[in-house]
């Protein structure tokens, strides 16, 4: 059986005082190692809010995280940071590469968040990531040069760049045409299948759920399905 890799015990996150809005409800999942999952539900269900607190963006209410068996919910804000510099890749809807920096730069960009400067070593992995996204042309060129696909692959290559345990990604190809999204998926599966990253998917695009191996679905804060399944 794949290792345990993160387990979220018991989980609610509210807001408000006086008026108190409860988003996540006593949510209890376990994450394996090299699992290709997807988060679905419907606007306002509180997978966005749940994914932040996989990601260690925010923070539970109340309810313990656990991470390689190691408890972390109590982390300062500090120590919440490094922890997901080193434990954690995002990939958005939204790119988020700086259009002035080159795309190698872009890849780099997590290395100087660790460490504050990068290395050779470190420069020929973000190189060999480019290659393995189909960009080894394009290293040089500024982000803002490139298409909505190239983008999203600079940021693929990014994630993967701290060799993080697991990446998260929100609606990924939301803004991406049907054949650059088929595209995207193949190449986040063979980075699943190849480096056995855990990858935890929110979206909205049953396609793409079908192409997991596990389907978390989240209506009003709670879940109501947790399906294995075998990908199509």
């Amino acid at each position: 059986m794949s290792k345990k890799i993160l387990q979220l015990l018991n989980i609610d996150k509210f807001y408000g005082e006086e008026v108190i809005i409860k988003v996540l409800k006593n949510i209890n999942l376990t994450f394996y190692e090299g699992e290709f999952i997807a988060i679905i539900g419907q606007s306002g269900s509180g997978k966005s809010t749940l994914l932040n607190i996989i990601g260690s963006l925010d923070k539970p209410s109340a309810g313990k995280i656990f991470f390689k068996e190691k408890d972390i919910s109590d982390f300062s804000r500090d120590e919440m940071a490094l922890f997901r510099n080193r434990s954690i890749g995002f990939i958005f809807q939204f790119h988020y590469l700086l259009p002035e920096f080159t795309v190698l730069e872009n890849v780099l960009i997590p290395t100087w968040i660790k460490t504050g400067y990068d290395t050779d070593d470190q420069k020929n992995r973000a190189l060999k990531l480019l290659e393995y996204v189909g960009l080894k042309d394009f290293v040089n060129r500024t982000s803002n040069t490139l298409s909505g696909g190239q983008q999203q692959r600079v940021a693929i290559a990014r994630a993967l760049m701290n060799e993080t345990d697991i990446i998260l990604a929100d609606e990924p190809t939301g803004n991406l045409d049907s054949e650059s999204s088929s595209q995207i998926y193949r190449l986040l599966r063979e980075i699943n299948l190849e480096f056995k990253t855990t990858f935890i998917i929110v979206t909205h695009d049953s396609r793409i759920s079908n192409m997991c191996d596990r389907v978390i679905e989240i209506m009003d804060g709670t879940i109501i399905k947790d399906e294995q399944k075998n990908p199509t």
